[in-house]
């Protein structure tokens, strides 16, 4: 156990980070705190003075910093696998990233595993800060306002399985979407994901129909495949190269296996 100290002139501000329990804490946060507290420091000073006893931890994202409580005993970082897409979206609110495919199955209570590196999503263009680098980037614009979950945005479910749909070589999880599938369609609104897929191919459309249909919810895949634009398949779900079932209600043919048998 390490001990911190708490410097007296200090002791205020320290209370007030113990009360607010920031995740992580910018530079202006700390400011405003600071003279909440009557602490009449310069913000770099105070910083620095709290990185020094362990109470700011730092991180790649800067002018943002890592609180650590008391509750841990030292400065040790939580070991939150989001904390630079935190620190990220805490310096710059509007910055358009989000929690993404597999790693949005876990947030959403659907995965069992969290993905190994976690995924965030970013519009295409947008290049990602060095702080991000460590993250799987996908690209998509979603059209569904994000969900949240622990403090965090993340993909709305439509947008998750317009995107498993759309491009499946993106998802990397797929052996174990079986055992969430059907939890997830009984979820999700044709709507929905019809307005994540506007604008796209026919493959994708049938491709996210297909999912309706192996999570058991025939009919939403029949009334998001009537909506699909003209086109012609064959569309793969999975490795062209390995045999797999196809399905002709939707011009699919799963190599990935997620149906025991096949509509013909």
């Amino acid at each position: 156990m390490t001990t911190r100290t708490i410097p007296k002139a200090w002791a205020g501000l320290i209370e007030k980070l113990e009360l607010e329990q920031p995740r992580v804490l910018t530079a202006g946060q700390l400011a405003a705190w600071a003279e909440e507290a009557g602490v009449a420091w310069p913000t770099r000073v105070i910083a620095q003075r709290l990185r020094q006893h362990g109470w700011l931890l730092d991180l790649i994202t800067k002018g943002v910093w890592e609180f650590a409580p008391a509750s841990r005993a030292g400065a040790f970082s939580s070991g939150d696998p989001f904390i630079e897409l935190r620190a990220t979206l805490a310096r710059d609110p509007s910055a358009p990233y989000v929690v993404a495919a597999e790693s949005a199955a876990y947030m959403l209570g659907l995965a069992s595993r969290r993905p190994e590196p976690e995924v965030i999503g970013a519009p295409e263009g947008v290049r990602a800060p060095k702080a991000l680098q460590g993250f799987r980037i996908v690209r998509w614009q979603p059209a569904t306002p994000a969900a949240r979950h622990d403090g965090l945005p993340v993909w709305a479910l439509s947008t998750l399985l317009a995107f498993m749909g759309a491009r499946p070589g993106g998802y990397r999880d797929w052996p174990n979407v079986r055992e969430w599938l059907g939890e997830a369609i009984r979820q999700v609104m044709v709507s929905g994901l019809a307005a994540e897929l506007a604008d796209r191919p026919r493959s994708a459309w049938a491709r996210a129909a297909y999912l309706l249909h192996a999570g058991g919810h025939g009919e939403a895949a029949e009334d998001l495949m009537s909506r699909a634009p003209e086109g012609k398949g064959p569309y793969y779900l999975g490795n062209r190269k390995v045999g797999g079932r196809y399905v002709s209600a939707f011009d699919v043919v799963d190599t990935i296996g997620l149906m025991a048998g096949s509509l013909q």
